[in-house]
């Protein structure tokens, strides 16, 4: 079989992949007898040049992920995959090579040098999501958009990433998406919505101005009666609502003390 016909059945195999360069048949011949029967199928309609020394199957559907990863096994820089960015139709990718964009049929491929952490950090799905953040910078990100893009992702999750990513993006998502205190306790609202880090304090003082019984028992449950008081005590409130937590504080230490005694009677 000659260079073309052997080139031919690869393609149609598929074996080196939907996008190729001539560098992939150098088995088939010598460099310029794959170029020559590489431009006759082009002239014949077999196959499109989709990039300068990139080709497809006429009629292959390629996106521009594909001829991303083709081009960076031609050049042998080491890339990887960033969110989309402007259209679906323009690819931004991490790559150590030197910057530059490059055109392949409909798609534009915008390689963009990067650090080697962030090279690495595009290679994965999630740690595109993770670039993502980075990108927009500690002053611009908000909770919020942390927990959109990290809130699904596995307890302890981050930390595979952490020599990937700056220290304070690691801290972000962890408190992003830390339980808040008023689900550990089991309270009955979410007295901490505003503020997933609030103090102990603070809490304390929210749902004791609330003073609803099942909360303010789980309260000295959870942080012990004691401190629970000592907040009491700091803290102004009004008349009817400090007659009530007073009163709701004696019966809990009352129960809580009868059944310390019958647990050890």
């Amino acid at each position: 079989m000659n260079t073309s016909g052997i080139i031919q059945q690869t393609i149609a195999d598929q074996s080196q992949g939907p996008v190729f360069s001539s560098a992939d048949f150098l088995s088939a011949g010598t460099r310029a007898a794959v170029d020559q029967a590489l431009f006759r199928l082009i002239k014949a309609g077999a196959i499109v040049r989709v990039a300068r020394g990139l080709y497809a199957a006429a009629g292959q559907q390629v996106d521009a992920q594909t001829v991303a990863r083709a081009l960076a096994h031609k050049t042998g820089e080491r890339v990887g995959l960033a969110p989309s960015e402007g259209t679906t139709d323009v690819l931004v990718v991490p790559t150590s090579g030197l910057s530059r964009t490059v055109k392949a049929g409909e798609h534009t491929v915008q390689f963009r040098r990067m650090s080697q952490r962030k090279v690495q950090l595009a290679a994965s799905p999630k740690g595109r999501v993770l670039l993502a953040l980075w990108t927009q910078g500690v002053k611009n990100l908000t909770t919020l958009e942390i927990q959109r893009a990290t809130g699904d992702w596995l307890d302890g999750e981050i930390d595979s990433f952490a020599a990937l990513i700056p220290a304070w993006l690691r801290t972000a998502v962890q408190q992003a998406n830390a339980k808040r205190k008023s689900v550990k306790i089991g309270l009955s609202g979410a007295y901490d919505w505003s503020n997933p880090n609030i103090k102990d304090d603070v809490l304390i003082s929210k749902v004791l101005e609330k003073h609803k019984f099942e909360d303010v028992a789980r309260l000295c449950f959870y942080f012990g009666v004691p401190k629970v008081k000592r907040v009491f005590k700091r803290r102004t409130f009004e008349p009817m609502t400090s007659a009530s937590v007073t009163r709701m504080l004696s019966n809990i230490s009352k129960g809580l003390r009868a059944s310390q005694e019958q647990a050890h009677a």
